[in-house]
């Protein structure tokens, strides 16, 4: 059912059966959408921040307007389309100074309005006990990712998201780690936790950005939060549809927890005395 292995040597064969017929219960509203082959333990989980660690609260499609507009204006024909961080380099400096005030503006506005996402504490919890690496990797900028740590975080005694990687962030060579859903920035992230893709969960609520960057990557598992607002960034036409299919697909973050919970009891492949099948 998931892609990585846990192991209980005191697991009996009833207590297999329960959770197993546990598990088909939770699939029901946590959707398996894609099998991958099995891999060895979670090394970490990478989180996307707007709309996933925090509720939604960027205006997308203003954003995707005022961009378009001011390309429009400034490249001399109709914009109408594509991501708006790589339509910004194609600007001329003028434009370029436009269109970050746009981002700088909304940026701020949902800094205000920000708020934690049902479950995002609990689920931190669960992953430190667990001893699981939990990173952050946001197309936001940081000076967002720290208001967040700040403002929310440190009040409640958690620590950061190590790493954190926002579109601002510099790779171990002092260069621009590139935006999701290129899989750059977590290629970082794995080479900081010394371990391969396939040990390790993408989560966030864009399939065309975090699901993309995940599945590119060759993430262990790639899980959609799906939230039913406008996160579309402009790069719709840009990946494959079985680059935007996830693993899982998941309504809450404490579905999340639920899915580690269940296979933190199950042995899907070992027992420590032998095979279980």
């Amino acid at each position: 059912f998931f892609p990585f292995h846990f192991r209980h040597p005191f697991l009996s064969a009833s207590r297999f059966t329960m959770t197993l017929v546990n598990l088909l219960l939770l699939s029901l509203s946590a959707a398996k959408l894609r099998t991958k082959i099995p891999t060895q333990g979670i090394k970490g989980v990478i989180f996307d921040m707007d709309g996933t660690l925090i509720q939604p609260c960027i205006d997308f499609a203003a954003m995707r307007r005022q961009i378009y507009d001011v390309a429009t204006e400034d490249l001399g024909r109709p914009v109408s389309e594509g991501d708006v961080i790589k339509i910004v380099p194609s600007l001329s400096p003028l434009g370029q100074a436009k269109a970050n005030e746009i981002f700088c503006d909304i940026e701020a506005k949902a800094k205000n309005d920000m708020k934690i996402m049902p479950g995002m504490f609990e689920l931190c919890d669960f992953l430190d006990e667990n001893g699981i690496n939990r990173a952050l990797l946001t197309r936001n900028v940081m000076d967002s990712v720290d208001y967040m740590y700040d403002n929310f975080m440190k009040l409640k005694g958690k620590e950061r998201f190590n790493p954190q990687v926002a579109r601002d962030s510099l790779d171990e060579g002092g260069k621009v780690i590139i935006a999701k859903p290129r899989p750059d920035a977590i290629h970082y992230i794995c080479r900081q936790w010394n371990c391969s893709p396939s040990e390790v969960i993408m989560v966030g609520d864009s399939d065309k950005d975090d699901v993309v960057a995940g599945n590119r990557a060759g993430c262990g598992a790639t899980i959609h939060l799906k939230t039913n607002v406008d996160n579309d960034s402009g790069n719709g036409d840009e990946s494959l549809t079985s680059e935007r299919t996830p693993t899982f697909q998941i309504s809450t973050l404490n579905e999340l927890q639920l899915i580690l919970e269940e296979h933190q009891s199950l042995v899907i492949t070992r027992y420590s005395r032998g095979s279980l099948f």
